[in-house]
């Protein structure tokens, strides 16, 4: 019996650290190359710098807070999706707060932390649709092969190299280069990029959802051992869902790196000249 419950909580610690790590991780590497843009450019042209993408990118990072406060039943007490005058530095804020008796709650709390990470992705692949529809077209189809194909672990990497080459490609097409939209959704794009990062609050309120999805878990591993007799591992499900998440992040990921070569080359120009 002892040995039937260690399988079944090491099993469901392994599933946890599946579905949550990788997004977790793209949350940290995109934390890391704002922080650097945001330094670079504070050093270049000072904080109101940063005001330049903020009326942008911290609306669509709250907003992806408050819709998963809403959709987990959280009450939210106060929302400020920009605030330029705040004496924090802080540019936006939802307070909210839960039934810590629910589970549902509960667990919300590690959505309503990554919710930025949704939030920015789904309009970066909305404004394409609506800006740039041949591009759209064009990326929507490889990401369907990136995302359907059945494919082995090691490969994913080089496959997510090849979707980014590939979107640099066509968006490089001197076709773009001279259509107004374009110029206008690479301005959105990289507004939203460079606040979709999460925050060090967003982390620690992600971080308390997290004993509360391994109870799920466990009790869920549990069930389907009593009934079956047996604790078959979501492997499969949750590498695709991981695959998914990599797919859509492939825009995020791309234009927060554009940002921070842009800063840093903002920065190098001035300490050249200066």
């Amino acid at each position: 019996m002892i040995q039937e419950i260690s399988m079944i909580i090491r099993l469901s610690l392994l599933e946890l650290l599946a579905f949550t790590g990788p997004v977790l991780l793209i949350g940290l590497l995109l934390g890391q190359m704002e922080q650097l843009s945001n330094s670079y450019l504070q050093r270049s042209f000072g904080r109101k710098a940063l005001l330049l993408t903020a009326w942008i990118g911290v609306p669509v990072h709250e907003v992806g807070h408050l819709l998963m406060c809403w959709l987990f039943g959280h009450k939210v007490r106060k929302v400020k999706l920009l605030d330029i005058r705040s004496d924090d530095g802080t540019l936006g804020y939802v307070q909210h707060s839960y039934d810590r008796s629910s589970l549902f709650q509960s667990m919300g709390n590690f959505f309503i932390g990554i919710g930025p990470i949704l939030s920015g992705n789904i309009f970066l692949i909305l404004s394409m649709y609506i800006l740039l529809p041949e591009l759209f077209s064009s990326f929507s189809g490889q990401l369907s092969a990136f995302t359907g194909d059945s494919r082995p672990f090691l490969s994913v990497l080089p496959a997510s190299l090849e979707l980014m080459s590939n979107l640099i490609a066509n968006m490089l097409d001197p076709a773009n280069l001279g259509n107004p939209m374009f110029w206008i959704y690479i301005f959105l794009a990289l507004g939203v990029s460079a606040h979709i990062a999460l925050s060090r609050a967003d982390l620690k309120g992600a971080a308390r959802g997290l004993p509360v999805m391994l109870m799920i878990l466990i009790l869920a591993n549990s069930l389907v051992f009593v009934l079956y007799d047996s604790t078959p591992y979501a492997a499969s499900e949750i590498f695709r869902y991981n695959i998914y998440l990599l797919g859509f992040s492939i825009l995020s990921m791309f234009f927060s790196a554009m940002n921070m070569a842009l800063a840093y080359t903002a920065w190098s120009l001035k300490k050249r000249m200066s």
